[in-house]
């Protein structure tokens, strides 16, 4: 049997690009795709009740909708003034949301919770977000070109439609802590299964774990002590070695 390839896009009729052998809808405005990304936008900011079939139910067709939604609204459409009230609730709860949070719901391609919490390490707020803070926060060339990409053209377009402070969480914290001080971990470690565990304790602690050593880094983590780049750069520029950093966190608990 015959395979015919497609050659528009189901939803739209928009042309289709193969791209490793995979075909792709680069229709902006496509409905499937709209849908798709109001239903992660909901689903990373915890709205509990916005699921698929409600959102089709609302008509929801793009994120800046989901704030402009009222309690009578949503009754007409859901048949219960119960479960809009709980859902407008829900939408409400969400608008406090970090800056973190927020970044991984915008569905920007490659940019999840991973690469939002990596430059919300080094940022206080959106618009400090640049080519200089996404390499300080160790984002991958295509990352940081996808969100540079989607800051200067979708976000303007609808940041004023949306209610965010979009302000960093950790970064305020951090602030907030005066003897919170930065941290990059380079090579393999002893004292820690890997990076992952390294950097939440070093968090869990007040310290502030960044990717790269710059000359606002107070202290290099090198427990393996091969003479990495960044070993190198950290003499440099005078910063401090740790070379166990379970010690270091025990000696320095109290900081």
């Amino acid at each position: 049997m015959k395979i015919t390839i497609p050659t528009n896009c189901p939803c739209c009729e928009y042309p289709l690009q193969l791209v490793n052998d995979q075909l792709f809808c680069r229709n902006t405005a496509c409905s499937a795709q709209l849908s798709k990304k109001v239903e992660n936008f909901c689903k990373v900011l915890s709205i509990k009740g916005m699921g698929a079939k409600t959102i089709e139910k609302l008509g929801l067709a793009d994120i800046t909708e989901l704030f402009y939604l009222d309690v009578d609204q949503v009754a007409s459409e859901l048949s219960s003034k119960a479960v809009a009230t709980k859902l407008i609730q829900e939408i409400e709860k969400a608008k406090t949301a970090d800056l973190a949070t927020v970044l991984a719901s915008f569905s920007i391609p490659l940019v999840g919770n991973t690469a939002s919490q990596k430059i919300c390490s080094v940022v206080k707020h959106i618009d400090e977000i640049t080519l200089e803070t996404c390499k300080q926060a160790g984002l991958g060339a295509k990352v940081t070109e996808n969100l540079l990409t989607w800051l200067q053209t979708d976000f303007p377009e609808m940041r004023e439609f949306l209610p965010f402070s979009f302000q960093s969480q950790k970064a305020s914290n951090t602030n907030s802590n005066n003897n919170s001080k930065t941290v990059c971990v380079t090579g393999k470690l002893s004292s820690f299964k890997n990076k992952s565990e390294a950097h939440s304790a070093l968090e869990a602690a007040g310290y502030k774990a960044v990717e790269s050593v710059t000359k606002t880094t107070d202290y290099l983590v090198d427990e393996e002590g091969k003479g990495s780049t960044k070993r190198t750069k950290a003499d440099q520029l005078g910063i401090q070695i740790i070379t166990n950093l379970n010690s270091f966190l025990k000696e320095n608990k109290n900081d």
